[in-house]
C-alpha cells in the first residue's frame, strides 16, 4: 500500500493532467485541424518529446525487464534495431509528411494514388483505428494491471460492503487481470484501470492534440526522472553493480556470460535472429515510413525542418536516454531473484512449484512476491519498486509509470479518432459538415475509440497470440509504404497486394506449420522467422503485382511531385536520385552514431572500458558526419 505522501503525489499529477485538458479545450474547439494537429504550429522539441512519451508505454519497462531476464542484455537488440525504422522516418519522411498538408497519414493514400486509393483509405482507416489500435492498447492495459498488483488494493480502500457489492455485480468479461490472479485481484486491477482511463478520456476529449502533447511533456519528464531514480536505487538494493555482476556470474550457466553480453553470441540461432532484426524487421514494420501517430506528430510541426528535428530528437532520446535504466533493473532482477529456473526448460505447474521451492529466503522479499517474479519475470519491475523505493519516491515513480500509460492511451485514442472523422465520416458520410459539427464528431470519435478499446482490451487473455499473428499480418504493409515515397511506379495495388499477401501467407504459415512440425520434428515457430516468411513473400508479390498493373495516373503523380518534392526514382523531379543517396548516407551515419553511442554507457557500467572506447571511436566520427550531411540538406 502507498503512504499518504505517495497518494498526494499521484493526486497532484492527475489534477495537473485534467487542468491541462480544461485549459486547452476552447482552443481545441476552433477547428478539426486545431483539434487533431494543433494548427500545425508546434516547435520541434514539443512534438519530438511527445513521440518519446508515447512510445514510453507502461508495458515498455516491464517488457525490457522480461527480455533482459530471459535473453540477457543482447536480447534487447529486438527493439534496438528499430532505430533503423525511426531514423528512416526522421531522415527520409518527416519533412515530406509536413509538406503533404494532410490531416492523417491515411488521407495521404488518396494524395498519392488518386481515385484508386479511395477504398484503400476507407479500409485502412477502419482497420488501423479499431483493430490494430485496440490490440496495442490491450498490451498497455495488461502491463498496467501488472504494475498496480503490488500497490493498489481497493478492497482495503473502499468500505467492505461497497467492494463486495461491486465484486458480486461487476460483469466478469470486463475484468482486467494478470494471469493466475483470482477475481478479487482482477477487480482491483479493473477499478484502477477504469479510473485512469476515465481521466485520460476526459482530458483527451477536452484538449485535443494540444492537451495530449502538453501532458506528454509532463509525463516524459516524470517518467524519465523516475526511471533513472529507480534504476539507481534498484542497483543499490541489489548491492551495487559489482555485486550484481558477481551474482549473475555465479547463479547462471556458463558464468552468466550470455546474460551479461551486450552483443549476441555467434551461435547460429542468435546470429540468425540478429540478421532478421537488421535485414528484415526494420523495413517490414507497419510504421516503416513514420505512419500512424508519429506522422500525426510530424504534421503538427511549424515547418518541415521542425518535423525533422523533432523526429531526430525522438530517435536520440528513445535509444540514448531510455535504454540503460530499464536494462539495469532487469539485471538487478536477475541478481536478486532465483530466475535460473527459466533456463531449466520447466513450464506450467512444474515451473511454479520449482519457483516456490527456490523463492524461500530470497533477500528480505516476501515469498509470494518472489514467486510472482519467478513465474513472470516482467513483474520484477513493479515488485522491486515496492522494496527499493521509499515513501514519496514510490509515489513519484509510480506516477511516472501511470503517466507513461496515460500518454500512450491518450495518443492512440486521439490518433484513431482522427481516422474515424477525417477518413470515414468527412470523406464518405458527411463531407459538407460544418466546423462545429466536425469538432463535435471528433470528440465523439475519441470517446467511441476509447469505449471499443476498453472492451477489446478487457479480453487480454488472448491478446498475446493475436499479437503474434498481427506481427506477421502487418509485415506486408512495410515495404509498400516505403516504395510509395521513393518509386513513381508504386500504385494502390502495391499496398493492397502487400496487405492481402501477408494475410494469406500468415494463414498458410500458422495452419501448415504444425503439420510440418509433427512430420519433420521441427521446433516451435519463432515469431521472428514467421515474420521473414511473410515479409519476403509479401514483398515479392507486391512488386510483381505493381509491375502487372497500370501506374498511377500522370495528373495525380504530377500533383504529388509538385507538393512533396519526393526523393528517389521519379521521372520529373530534378535531383531526386542525388538527394535520395544523400539522405541514405545521413540515415546510415545517424544509425551508427546512435547505436554505437548507445553502447558506450552499457560497457562502462560493466567495466568493459576497451569496448566502450571502440564504440566511442565509432560514434564520434559518425556523429560529426551526420552533422555535416544534415547541414547540407534542403528542407
Amino acid at each position: 500500500m502507498f503512504a499518504p505522501l505517495d497518494w498526494l503525489i499521484l493526486s497532484l499529477y492527475l489534477i495537473l493532467a485534467l487542468v491541462a485538458g480544461l485549459a486547452l479545450s476552447k482552443k481545441a474547439s476552433s477547428s478539426m485541424e486545431s483539434y487533431f494537429l494543433a494548427n500545425r504550429n508546434l516547435p520541434w522539441w514539443w512534438l519530438g518529446t511527445s513521440m518519446v512519451a508515447t512510445t514510453f508505454a507502461a508495458d515498455t519497462p516491464l517488457a525490457i525487464t522480461g527480455i533482459t531476464v530471459k535473453q540477457g542484455i543482447a536480447g534487447n537488440w529486438f527493439w534496438w534495431s528499430w532505430a533503423l525504422t525511426y531514423m528512416a522516418g526522421a531522415v527520409f519522411f518527416a519533412r515530406k509528411w509536413r509538406k503533404s498538408e494532410v490531416l492523417t497519414d491515411i488521407e495521404f493514400i488518396e494524395l498519392r494514388y488518386g481515385a484508386p486509393g479511395a477504398q484503400l483509405r476507407l479500409f485502412k482507416a477502419g482497420y488501423m483505428s479499431l483493430v490494430m489500435n485496440s490490440i496495442i492498447l490491450g498490451w498497455v492495459f495488461r502491463a498496467m494491471a501488472k504494475i498496480t498488483t503490488p500497490f493498489l488494493h481497493w478492497n482495503e480502500i473502499l468500505p467492505a460492503s461497497m467492494y463486495d457489492f461491486l465484486l458480486h455485480y461487476w460483469p466478469s468479461f470486463l475484468l482486467f487481470g494478470v494471469e493466475g490472479f483470482h477475481a478479487t485481484a482482477n477487480l482491483n486491477h479493473t477499478m484502477t484501470l477504469v479510473a485512469l482511463f476515465a481521466g485520460v478520456v476526459l482530458y483527451s476529449i477536452l484538449g485535443g492534440i494540444r492537451g495530449v502533447i502538453v501532458t506528454d511533456l509532463l509525463q516524459f519528464a516524470m517518467a524519465m526522472t523516475g526511471s533513472f531514480i529507480f534504476a539507481y536505487l534498484a542497483v543499490d538494493y541489489a548491492g551495487g553493480m559489482d555485486q550484481i555482476v558477481e551474482s549473475i556470474q555465479e547463479g547462471y550457466a556458463a558464468g552468466g556470460s550470455q546474460k551479461l553480453s551486450i552483443m549476441p553470441d555467434l551461435s547460429t540461432m542468435t546470429l540468425g535472429l540478429f540478421a532478421v532484426y537488421f535485414l528484415v524487421q526494420w523495413w517490414s514494420q507497419y510504421f516503416s515510413d513514420g505512419s500512424g501517430y508519429l506522422a500525426q506528430r510530424m504534421n503538427t510541426a511549424r515547418t518541415p525542418e521542425d518535423a525533422t528535428r523533432g523526429s531526430m530528437w525522438f530517435v536520440f532520446a528513445n535509444f540514448m536516454l531510455r535504454t540503460w535504466p530499464w536494462v539495469l533493473v532487469g539485471l538487478a532482477t536477475l541478481a536478486i531473484f532465483p530466475l535460473a529456473v527459466h533456463d531449466s526448460g520447466l513450464s506450467g505447474d512444474a515451473l511454479t512449484a520449482r519457483c516456490a521451492e527456490l523463492s524461500k529466503g530470497v533477500a528480505d522479499i516476501q515469498p509470494a512476491d518472489a514467486r510472482l517474479v519467478c513465474v513472470d519475470p516482467e513483474m520484477g519491475y513493479p515488485v522491486l519498486m515496492k522494496y527499493a523505493l521509499p515513501a514519496g519516491l514510490l509515489g513519484f515513480v509510480f506516477a511516472g509509470l501511470m503517466a507513461a500509460f496515460m500518454s500512450t492511451v491518450d495518443t492512440h485514442i486521439n490518433w484513431a479518432g482522427s481516422y474515424l472523422v477525417n477518413d470515414i465520416y468527412l470523406r464518405f458520410v458527411r463531407p459538407e459538415a460544418s466546423q462545429r459539427k466536425q469538432v463535435r464528431a471528433s470528440r465523439w470519435a475519441v470517446f467511441l475509440v476509447a469505449a471499443i478499446s476498453l472492451l477489446v482490451a478487457s479480453q487480454i487473455g488472448s491478446i498475446e497470440e493475436a499479437w503474434k499473428f498481427l506481427i506477421a499480418l502487418a509485415a506486408g504493409m512495410g515495404l509498400p509504404q516505403l516504395l510509395r515515397w521513393v518509386w513513381w511506379r508504386a500504385n494502390a495495388y502495391t499496398e493492397i497486394s502487400g496487405m492481402v499477401a501477408s494475410l494469406l501467407l500468415t494463414i498458410l504459415m500458422y495452419t501448415t506449420y504444425p503439420f510440418l512440425q509433427d512430420a519433420l520434428g521441427w521446433g516451435e515457430l519463432r515469431a521472428e522467422y514467421g515474420l521473414v516468411f511473410t515479409a519476403l513473400g509479401s514483398a515479392i508479390i507486391c512488386i510483381t503485382i505493381t509491375l502487372w498493373t497500370p501506374p498511377t495516373p500522370s495528373a495525380v503523380l504530377d500533383e504529388f511531385q509538385k507538393r512533396i518534392q519526393p526523393t528517389g526514382f521519379w521521372p520529373n523531379v530534378s535531383g531526386a536520385k542525388k538527394e535520395f543517396w544523400n539522405d541514405a548516407s545521413l540515415w546510415f551515419s545517424g544509425n551508427v552514431a546512435i547505436l554505437a553511442g548507445m553502447l558506450v554507457p552499457g560497457y562502462l557500467l560493466l567495466d568493459e572500458y576497451g569496448k566502450a572506447i571502440i564504440c566511442l571511436i565509432l560514434a564520434v566520427p559518425a556523429a560529426l558526419l551526420t552533422h555535416r550531411l544534415w547541414s547540407s540538406r534542403r528542407f
